[in-house]
């Protein structure tokens, strides 16, 4: 028997929904290599919402809206330091059926402090910026609404170790 055609549908069965289509949430300080993780991991699947492209917040949930009502896989590159900014993302990502991963990109404050100074004057965050998102930052818990959650370092040779978050002690 084939259960193509409306035939399938008199007799009670039903496609098999749509597998959930996924929001990363990045979260990290200025310089731990964020936007290096999405190119590196992401750049082709996904599309990347950020501050540092869109320039406003009103831009930005914008092009969220956009993604979550296309079922568009999106990348968040921002630093996301406490939960409740972590939040104006999970939440409408959950409510659209998306799938929510959040990775953890962690370096020492001197590593992200000195990979900041090398940057371009226009791209360079003032130090006491930097510090302010490190005096704020909460590691991401399960219980915002992720359903992975990952723990990202850069390695020596330009790659990345990335492995389960529960069982990563914090680096600082």
């Amino acid at each position: 028997m084939s259960l193509t055609g409306p035939e399938h549908l008199r007799r009670g069965f039903r496609r098999p929904s749509l597998p959930a289509v996924q929001a990363v949430i990045l979260c990290g300080l200025q310089g731990s290599g964020k936007t290096t993780l999405y190119r590196d991991r992401f750049l082709e699947t996904h599309a990347r919402v950020s501050m540092d492209l869109l320039r406003t917040r009103a831009r930005e949930a914008a092009f969220l809206r956009v993604c979550l009502e296309t079922r568009m896989p999106f990348v968040v590159d921002n630093t996301n330091p406490t939960a409740a900014e972590r939040a104006r993302y999970v939440a409408p990502a959950l409510a659209a059926g998306f799938s929510v991963v959040g990775y953890l990109v962690e370096v020492d404050f001197g590593l992200a402090a000195g990979r900041n100074s090398g940057r371009a004057r226009g791209a360079r965050v003032p130090e006491a910026g930097l510090r302010d998102v490190a005096r704020r930052f909460v590691r991401p818990a399960p219980e915002e609404g992720f359903a992975e959650l990952w723990h990202a370092t850069s390695t020596p040779d330009g790659g990345w170790r990335v492995e389960p978050l529960a069982t990563t002690p914090p680096l600082f």
